[in-house]
This record gives structure tokens, sequence and C-alpha cells, in this order.
């Protein structure tokens, strides 16, 4: 109950914490960006999201635990976390559906999917050396051919499940390309959650920069920003998840 408590009493019971190693935080929207973003789609009318890039469900079940009361739709190419998602996203019958396994991109045919140790940060690109030296868990453990279709392609599917739908992206450097197969779908949009890269981590991704103008250019404003991952050897800020909605009528800025 910290938030009925003085600012005095805050700060002496955070500093008290952290000598024994703990943070002590707020339990609401200012604190924890679980409950911040699904306020925000509550705010915007979401009541769709394409989770694209869902490994086993992680990121579906933290938005149903948080309140989201609309559908998600989940995409993933991996065959055994794409098998697990189905199983996860059974217990919620028709609020989840799960596409086919199909890596989304600017193209419909097969590519190489770099499958990593820690298979959440596989990826249609090859993680650079760099990033493998001081993460190893990021290493190419095998690689695999999957299918890869464009976004539009399951636009009529979209259209079914949500009139107001937002665009989650977690594709470890593909962000681009998934945005780039997608120009039917964009418009229909009210946002985008989409992982940036400050630094290269995988062979040939596009940057932050240019993934934020594809992203801004298609009439988005950037309402929030996640910290991601940071280099654990130098604690450099690598990677960031940045959140944008669409400029509504009516909504304060």
């Amino acid at each position: 109950m910290l938030q009925f408590l003085g600012p005095k009493t805050k700060t002496s019971l955070r500093d008290v914490g952290r000598r024994f190693g703990f943070d002590v935080r707020l339990n609401g929207i200012n604190s924890r960006d679980d409950l911040r973003f699904v306020h925000f789609l509550h705010m915007h009318e979401v009541d769709l999201v394409i989770d694209v890039g869902a490994n086993k469900g992680q990121f579906g079940t933290m938005l149903f635990a948080s309140g989201f009361q609309g559908s998600i739709i989940s995409f993933e190419p991996l065959p055994d976390a794409h098998s697990e998602l189905m199983r996860t996203a059974k217990a919620f019958d028709e609020r989840w559906m799960v596409g086919p396994a199909v890596a989304l991109s600017d193209t419909t045919g097969e590519a190489t999917f770099h499958v990593t140790e820690a298979a959440t940060s596989s990826s249609l690109h090859e993680p650079r050396e760099s990033f493998v030296e001081h993460t190893p868990r990021v290493a190419v453990a095998k690689r695999i051919v999957v299918k890869t279709e464009r976004l539009d392609a399951f636009a009529s599917m979209i259209g079914r499940a949500g009139k107001r739908a937002f665009l989650k992206l977690d594709v470890q450097g593909a962000e681009a390309a998934v945005l780039a197969g997608a120009p039917t779908v964009l418009p229909q949009l009210r946002g985008v959650l989409s992982e940036l890269s400050l630094v290269e981590l995988y062979a040939g991704q596009a940057t932050a920069l240019e993934v934020h103008q594809l992203i801004a250019g298609g009439g988005f404003e950037l309402w929030d920003v996640w910290q991601g991952y940071r280099n654990p050897r130098t604690q450099r800020l690598t990677q960031i998840d940045a959140l944008y909605f669409r400029a509504s009528a009516g909504l304060e800025i």
C-alpha cells in the first residue's frame, strides 16, 4: 500500500530495501510496464493484439493476466514452440487464436531460421559474433528451413477477429521485413509495440532509427519506451521496446 505513504516514508523504505538488494516499488501503472500497456490498450479501444514472435505464449499469457479483455492472434515459426503455443492458447478458447507455423516477413516462400540456445533469441538473422561473445545463450544451436509469409496474407483473418487491432513485434532483427510485408494491415492498426536494437546484434538487421522511421511514417506516435536488453559486460543498453499509437482525436497528449 505504498501509494498511501508520504514521500519521505517511501524514500526511507526504498533505501532500506536497496541495502539488502531489493528494489521496493509501487504496484501500479506508474511502475509496471504490463499494467501500463494494458491501460493504453484500453484507452485506445484495442480489441485485438497480433502477437508476432509469440514463442510459447509468454506475451499473450501476460496480457490476459494483466487484464486485457480483447482477443489475440499469435504467430510463431519454431515447430516445438508453436506446439506449446497451441496448447497454451487452447485454454482461452476463441479469445486466443494461433496462426500457422510461419516466419512473418516481406516474402512468401522459405528461409533459413537460426535457432539459438535460448530459443527466444532465434531469428531469420544470424546473431553477430560480438553478441554471442558476451551472451553465449544466443549462439546458434541449429539451422532449420521455415516457411515465410507476409502479414497481409492474414488480413481477412485479422479483420474477422477484431476491428481495432494492435501489432506486437518480437522478431529479433526482422522488424523491418514484417512491416514491409504488411501494407494492407498497417493502416488498420491502432498501435505497434516493437523491439528496437540500438546496436547491430543480428547480421543485416535494420537499425532502431530505420524501424522507428517506418513506424512513425505510418502515422504512429511514440508513447512509451521500456528497457530491454543490456550487454552484461558493459551494462550498455542495446535493446528497447518502443510503444506507438496512432494519433487519436480526443485523447490527451
